[in-house]
């Protein structure tokens, strides 16, 4: 009964700080972090730019392109040395892109990048002889096509001079407002497609060998430059640079360079294929073995066990209310704002969710649901809850094994949101540092429905006591803090729980997706 009481205890609390303060349920709308890749839908295009253009930009010709994934931004320094262990970048900055690349580095971080997710390396052999398998699963450079026509917004392109508009201030970060050093990616206005900064910034090295000649007989279905010879011994690059001029930044210009040569201003943005799905917005976190739990704590954070994960993938950010309308059709949210978390979402809403999704995006559901009664088919590819180790594995970081209180720092303000800096609303997903993993929020913003039931002594049996099948009306765990919440609550170790039918101002959702398989074991 205690845990009734509690609950009620702390809903009363929020409704009180809202009634004294006078909070409004309507708070801006914070542009929240987007998903990492971009689906590029396959389709036609012209492409290249008629006479008075580039001499190597013409003729202009009809290119048809499967579909593929692209880069919501230029690979950062971040990104790079999680992968690569160092940063040869002259302006340093984690949110910058990652420059004084070469072609060839930047084939080596394909590789390697794939190698670390689990997919299957593009790039084999060496020097002049590499190799591109298209037909591989991992990432890699886009062909001068692939990146053409993203840029040009793709099946959604307005025909804009540069890359999201006519004006390239708006766009782009270049000599007229970048003072010659690279910037934050992101910060410019998207492309038609949501892509950012493929005018402007860093230029971006392609594929594909150049010829200037090449567009005179490039096959007209995913064309991939000329095949290397003798007179072939550039690679391509493409984009403009933050000290370039704006003719620089029109998406028809090519340019070119020896594979071996770096700059200030060359970096890279990566593709991968689009055929299977590739889960937009999510973090692969790779399996591993951690302690669950503290040594000491309440509802039922002790004794720690030892639990084996496999890989699986989690939401980058909570689900926003935008999310949440694109497939519910409603938006049962208290404090409204389509980047903000939804909330008033009760466990059972939570799950069928997921199925709308998986279904919408022809994943196979993961949850039967009959009456009270909802089992769990882990072996279906669709959208589901975490379950609670899977929640607490990732806040930690993953196989990292964060030591911190909180997901991503030992200092509350640097990744949560909670009473004493939230101002008592949830506020836009993706604002505060993310954890080791790129993961952010789950120390506050909204409580996280798990799959789990409830149970004291949790850690004594792994799996937790919610067997498929169960009863729905258990109570069911949430984790991670809210906006309401006090440091207690924020901690990665914290549990909540709750009747899975109970809707709060401070509860949403994050989902999870098999990477293989997500059995626990002992």
């Amino acid at each position: 009964m205690n845990d009734g009481r509690n609950m009620r205890r702390k809903n009363t609390l929020a409704g009180l700080y809202l009634l004294i303060l006078g909070i409004s349920a309507f708070s801006p709308v914070l542009k929240a972090a987007a998903p990492e890749m971009i689906l590029v839908r396959g389709g036609s295009f012209l492409m290249g730019s008629p006479a008075g253009g580039k001499a190597d930009t013409a003729p202009v010709h009809t290119v048809t392109l499967d579909p593929f994934f692209i880069g919501r931004c230029e690979v950062t320094q971040a990104e790079w040395m999680a992968v690569m262990g160092h940063n040869p970048s002259l302006f340093k900055g984690d949110d910058r892109p990652v420059e004084q690349v070469s072609w060839a580095d930047a084939v080596t971080y394909c590789n390697k990048r794939s190698e670390k997710e689990g997919l299957t390396p593009c790039y084999r052999g060496s020097g002049a002889e590499i190799e591109c398998d298209l037909s591989a699963d991992g990432f890699r450079l886009p062909s001068e096509a692939e990146w053409e026509y993203a840029a040009r917004g793709g099946a959604k392109s307005r025909d804009y001079r540069y890359s999201g508009g006519y004006q390239a201030g708006d766009v782009a970060w270049y000599e007229a407002n970048s003072r010659y050093v690279s910037q934050a990616v992101g910060k410019m206005t998207a492309n038609e497609l949501g892509i950012h900064d493929m005018s402007g910034n860093v230029w971006e090295w392609c594929w594909d060998w150049y010829s200037p000649t090449y567009y005179r007989d490039s096959p007209a279905k995913n064309p991939a430059g000329p095949l290397a010879a003798p007179g072939q011994t550039e690679r391509t690059y493409r984009g403009g640079g933050f000290g370039g001029t704006e003719e620089w930044l029109r998406p028809s210009n090519r340019y070119h360079l020896p594979p071996a040569y770096s700059r200030f201003d060359m970096g890279l943005r990566v593709v991968r294929k689009g055929s299977g799905p590739l889960p937009a917005g999510m973090i692969r976190v790779d399996g591993g073995t951690f302690s669950m739990g503290s040594p000491r704590g309440n509802n039922g954070e002790s004794p720690q066990c030892r639990v084996n994960l496999d890989s699986f993938y989690i939401g980058r950010t909570e689900v926003t209310q935008a999310e949440w309308i694109s497939v519910m059709g409603y938006n049962p949210s208290f404090f409204p704002g389509g980047q903000s978390p939804v909330e008033c979402v009760a466990w059972t809403e939570a799950v069928e969710y997921c199925n709308r999704l998986s279904q919408q995006e022809g994943l196979t559901p993961c949850y039967r649901i009959n009456g009270n009664k909802i089992t769990r088919d882990m072996s279906a590819s669709g959208f589901r809850l975490p379950s609670e180790a899977e929640w607490e594995y990732a806040a930690r970081g993953g196989e990292a094994h964060e030591d911190l209180e909180y997901s991503g720092s030992s200092q509350v303000d640097e990744v949560g949101w909670y009473y004493l800096n939230a101002g008592f609303q949830v506020q836009a997903v993706g604002q505060k540092k993310p954890n080791a993993l790129g993961i952010y929020d789950m120390s506050g913003n909204v409580q996280e429905w798990c799959w789990d039931g409830f149970d004291f002594d949790a850690h004594l049996d792994v799996p937790v006591k919610a067997p498929a099948g169960e009863n729905a009306n258990i109570r069911r765990v949430a984790r991670g803090g809210s906006a309401f919440s006090n440091l207690e609550d924020l901690r990665t170790v914290a549990r909540e729980r709750a009747l899975p039918c109970h809707r709060f101002h401070y509860f949403g959702f994050r989902l999870a997706r098999n990477a293989s398989g997500n059995n626990i074991k002992k």
